[in-house]
């Protein structure tokens, strides 16, 4: 853990610095946090922006500008006068945002109340906060809307429960919709959906009422999805992983040993950069002289994810193929099958398999970054 609070430190000093040099009328306004846990207490008050990326954070005082974060878990209890942006494994928010809240993550809870717009993409997704001044538009697996929302209302989830005043429009793509006792919608509600919405005894719809339904694809259409699913996907991480192996022999070589020598401190420089880069482009984002270095920032990061993807089979395939051979760390058609094969089975393993995948991808990012790294000092 020593070795990876210190890469953390040092990789987010590089960010300060880099942020420093590349959005110079945007420093003297950025309150900037780092570190496995953080912390901004009741009774601190910050008149700029906040950013802050960890393991988990927490901001108790009054921010009086935007607050952006990152990190496993976030919680929002005091008042942030402008925009919310954070993104993490579990994020609550029960102080009051002036204006907008944008939240990608697992599980989101929004108790406060916004005075904009509300866009949030998650796992299970809770907006029970008194008033929404905006639009709303949330995307889950779960959703529920108990906050009264004077704009309209988007919503595309696997189960969707609405239970509050909705001024405006609802638009809905869910398998089961709910219009809970205090639904009350003032504009229309179109909705697809498997079968209609269910309407509890108080909810109202005053505007009209458009359904669509959408026929649930049988077993067998299903299964045959699936099966195509799985393998388009073993056929693109195999050629992939072959084109990067020989098109790269030098830098595949170099990276695995990479990986094989410091598993466990490169899973971590993974993360960091996992954390830190989208938190970068964000923040270059909303300054006028960093919007390009934003835009490059997140391409580069999508390409990286893609990459990581793609080349983490191959590590993995080394790292097998020489458990079982006892030889050396090599690359060779074979170890590339190997890994290609292990890896994309370890999706069919419920949660550990998922896991191990991540494990691996950050395994894999964390060396070819430590390379990179390398080869810029070289040239300094």
């Amino acid at each position: 853990m020593s070795q990876i609070n210190k890469s953390f430190r040092s990789g987010s000093g590089l960010v300060v610095v880099a942020l420093a040099l590349l959005s110079p009328l945007a420093v003297s306004a950025l309150d900037f946090h780092t570190g496995d846990e953080v912390n901004i207490p009741a009774t601190q008050v910050v008149n700029d922006d906040l950013y802050s990326v960890g393991g988990m954070l927490s901001s108790a005082g009054v921010v009086n500008g935007d607050l952006y974060a990152a990190g496993g878990s976030v919680l929002v209890t005091g008042k942030v006068s402008s925009d919310v942006v954070i993104s993490g494994g579990n994020l609550t928010i029960t102080g009051d945002v002036g204006d907008d809240v944008r939240a990608v993550g697992g599980t989101i809870v929004v108790q406060g109340a916004v005075g904009g717009d509300v866009l949030a993409a998650g796992g299970q997704i809770n907006l029970s906060g008194s008033t929404v001044g905006g639009d709303v538009a949330l995307a889950g697996g779960k959703v529920r809307l108990d906050a009264a929302t004077a704009g309209d209302v988007r919503v595309a989830g696997g189960e969707v429960y609405l239970n509050a005043p909705i001024a405006g429009n609802v638009d809905v793509q869910t398998d089961k919709l709910t219009l809970g006792p205090s639904a009350v919608v003032q504009g229309t509600l179109t909705y697809k959906a498997s079968k209609e919405v269910v309407m509890e005894a108080g909810a109202v719809v005053k505007g009209k009422v458009t359904y669509t339904p959408t026929p649930k694809p049988s077993p067998d259409t299903r299964r045959a999805f699936a099966s195509a699913f799985l393998f388009i996907k073993l056929l693109m991480m195999l050629v992939g992983g072959f084109f990067f192996a020989f098109a790269f022999r030098r830098f595949t070589t170099e990276v695995t040993h990479i990986a094989y020598e410091e598993p466990f401190k490169e899973m971590g420089r993974g993360l960091i950069f996992l954390i830190v880069m989208p938190i970068v482009s964000v923040i270059l984002l909303a300054t006028v002289v960093g919007i390009p270095l934003g835009i490059l920032g997140i391409i580069s990061f999508i390409a990286a994810m893609i990459f990581g993807s793609l080349f983490a089979p191959v590590v993995f395939g080394s790292f097998l193929y020489r458990f079982i051979t006892k030889k050396e760390s090599e690359v060779n058609w074979k170890s590339v099958l190997l890994g290609v094969l292990v890896f994309s089975f370890m999706s069919l393993v419920p949660i550990l398999g998922g896991l191990a995948q991540f494990f691996l991808i950050l395994l894999t990012l964390g060396a070819a970054v430590n390379m990179k790294w390398r080869v810029i000092k070289e040239w300094r």
